[in-house]
């Protein structure tokens, strides 16, 4: 959803007005309020979408999201990974992806993003969201902290705020031919309080792939300016 997001000097708001009825968290990702996945899978990220089926649907542009069975019992919510291939380099994305004033404009729901704290080298950043989830639900402030690996990598995790618990990864992986990158997503939320099931599933079905969409439309309309 935690994303990410990222290191920009001061508070940044979206118009509410704009805000789509239900919304979710982003990248954090913010991008889901309701299902999770531990950092710790995600090793096992490159062997998911190596499968056939997968590749095919990610080539075809599909953003490919997995869902397994809770298992973990200091994980009870279950396991979300999300996928799609962008034609655009990791630096490319890497910028999008950590700037906060690029995020209001493609992560549904996300209201103020700040950088409260950083090293000077770029390596980790305290980043500050403002999230409204859905007309049913309260608004949620929450500081979360991200280790950056650039070009290729963010591990981020809650450390204040409103949410009960949220960590997570972003690996951004080049093709062989350099003319694309496959972005993969995996995180774990716990919100703290209690969420109609029916909210999860059409999060499942329509939030996180509008979002990783609208992350890759961003990217490449920014990236193709560039190139300009």
């Amino acid at each position: 959803m935690r994303v990410r997001c990222a290191p920009t000097n001061g508070t940044l708001y979206a118009d509410p007005r704009r805000t789509p009825a239900l919304q979710l968290r982003t990248i954090a990702l913010v991008l889901l309020a309701l299902t999770v996945l531990p950092p710790a899978a995600a090793v096992a990220q490159s062997a998911w979408t190596a499968d056939p089926q997968v590749q095919q649907r990610l080539t075809a542009g599909e953003v490919v999201v997995a869902a397994g069975t809770p298992a973990d019992p200091q994980h009870p919510r279950g396991l979300v990974q999300a996928a799609v291939r962008i034609s655009a380099s990791p630096e490319a994305i890497w910028k999008v992806l950590t700037d906060c004033q690029q995020a209001l404009t493609y992560v549904p729901g996300l209201l103020g993003c700040r950088r409260i704290d950083g090293a000077p080298d770029g390596s980790w950043a305290d980043i500050e969201h403002v999230v409204h989830y859905s007309w049913m639900l309260p608004t949620v402030r929450y500081v979360f902290h991200a280790e950056y690996q650039r070009p290729n990598r963010i591990d981020f995790h809650r450390i204040s705020g409103d949410l009960k618990e949220e960590q997570g990864t972003w690996l951004l992986t080049p093709s062989p031919d350099g003319s694309s990158t496959l972005v993969q997503y995996e995180v774990y939320i716990d919100p703290g309080f209690w969420v109609p099931q029916f909210l999860v599933h059409r999060s499942l079905r329509k939030d996180l792939p509008a979002a990783l969409n609208g992350l890759r439309e961003r990217v490449e309309a920014v990236d193709g300016s560039a190139t300009r």
